[in-house]
């Protein structure tokens, strides 16, 4: 097994390995190569000539820190752990120099090289698995390599580092505005001469520890705030409480405890005598109101539900004089008529698809000869519906009301109104389709 490697600082022309062998597409990188330059510019600052391990994870963290959008933090990332992978591979580092050289723990090396491996070499799941179960310094392969693991499973040579559904080699990342200020930034922090990534570090802790203390600091004044406001809401809360009881409490002090009432003698009460001509003497006197008189009715008057088209009159000539079936069933042969002379037929009709029943209803009119009662044309729309009033000759009325019952639901009435007759041979209907 080869000697572990204590520093491992790299070469241009190793970086230029490594973006070879990660598989950058530049074209997707920069758009079609339209920022270019902007990349190549980033590449040349980030990877200079004989920079450490150590000094490239400074610089990873510094990237990671500066970019705060999601995107940028994971190509970062992804770049990062490939680095690991790379070094680990043509270094010939193994997991504990890796974890000394870059700060990271044991377990967080071990997994990033069991996560590469796994996606490269997916037949050996379980072995990679078992061989990088590396948690801390006693656990065993701690000293474990690339060519070690290649003798283990007997592994070919690696050609790339990147698969083909790998989407972060050509990840548009140059079309970021946060890219533009990152990479300016970090031209003028990495070549200045008092520049230290500790100090980053430090303020970045700072920030942190202010920004918490700031949030810690107004949790507390709202906190505060609500406590006090609670407790005066309860206090004026309290005393309305007390100024309604205090008002509905019996209030006796007006009352004078020294007054006494007279008692009454039974003796001195008299008998009042009153005989029948008092009595018609007090109703000659009482004063005298005008009678009512009967009001004129316009109203619609004895309305009935028909439950079939068999309660309709057989002879609409005599409909005046005859009871109808549901009179004589329902109503035990009583029908009040003392109002009205003229006989309406009424349809309430519930429909789901008003535009369908009333093209039906307008066959049905074509059909039986329906003429319109007054200047609105039937079929007329209204707000709710649709409506009909309409005369239908009487030979083909219980024709027709069958045919119109049978459209939707609905429910027949029939009604004494007063007003004009009916035309000769006819007999009004009124029709109102009501929009589910």
């Amino acid at each position: 097994m080869n000697e572990p490697v204590s520093h491992i600082h790299y070469e241009v022309i190793e970086f230029e390995r490594f973006k070879e062998w990660i598989a950058l597409d530049i074209d997707g990188l920069t758009w079609q190569g339209k920022f270019r330059d902007d990349f190549e510019k980033f590449w040349a600052c980030f990877y200079v000539e004989g920079l450490s391990l150590r000094q490239l994870v400074d610089r990873f963290n510094y990237a990671h820190d500066q970019c705060v959008i999601g995107p940028l933090q994971a190509w970062f990332n992804w770049m990062f752990e490939k680095l690991i992978c790379f070094t680990f591979i043509f270094r010939k580092a193994d997991i504990l120099t890796l974890s000394r050289e870059t700060g990271l723990s044991i377990s967080d090396i071990s997994a990033i090289l069991r996560n590469f491996f796994t996606e490269v070499f997916p037949g050996h799941d379980d072995e990679l698995s078992q061989i990088f179960q590396i948690t801390n310094v006693t656990s065993k392969g701690l000293h474990l390599d690339f060519e070690s693991l290649k003798e283990m499973l007997n592994l070919p040579e690696l050609i790339s580092g990147s698969h083909e559904d790998d989407v972060m080699p050509k990840m548009e990342v140059t079309l970021y505005e946060e890219w533009g200020r990152f990479l300016r930034k970090m031209e003028v922090d990495f070549f200045h001469p008092e520049f230290d990534f500790k100090k980053i570090k430090l303020n970045a802790s700072l920030e942190k520890q202010l920004k918490f203390a700031k949030e810690v600091v107004i949790l507390l004044v709202i906190g505060t705030v609500l406590v006090y406001a609670i407790q005066q809401g309860n206090k004026i809360y309290e005393n309305y409480l007390v100024d309604k009881i205090a008002v509905y409490e019996p209030q006796f002090k007006w009352l004078d405890r020294t007054l006494s009432f007279k008692s009454v003698d039974p003796k001195e009460l008299k008998e009042v005598e009153l005989d029948v001509d008092d009595i018609d003497r007090v109703s000659e006197d009482a004063p005298q109101f005008p009678g009512f008189e009967e009001e004129e009715r316009f109203d619609t008057e004895s309305e009935v539900q028909l439950s079939s088209l068999d309660s309709i009159p057989r002879d609409f000539n005599t409909a005046d004089q005859e009871t109808s079936g549901y009179e004589e069933e329902r109503r035990t042969g009583y029908r009040d008529s003392s109002y009205g002379n003229t006989t309406v037929f009424r349809v309430m009709m519930k429909s789901e698809d008003t535009i369908n029943s009333r093209s039906r209803l307008d066959d049905l009119l074509t059909t039986y000869g329906v003429t319109q009662v007054d200047n609105v044309k039937p079929g007329t729309p209204v707000p709710g519906g649709v409506y009909y009033n309409i005369f239908v000759p009487r030979i083909h009325l219980k024709e027709f009301l069958a045919q119109v019952m049978q459209i939707d639901e609905a429910v027949l009435y029939e009604s004494r109104t007063r007003g004009r007759g009916n035309p000769p041979g006819k007999n009004k209907v009124f029709i109102w389709v009501k929009s589910l």
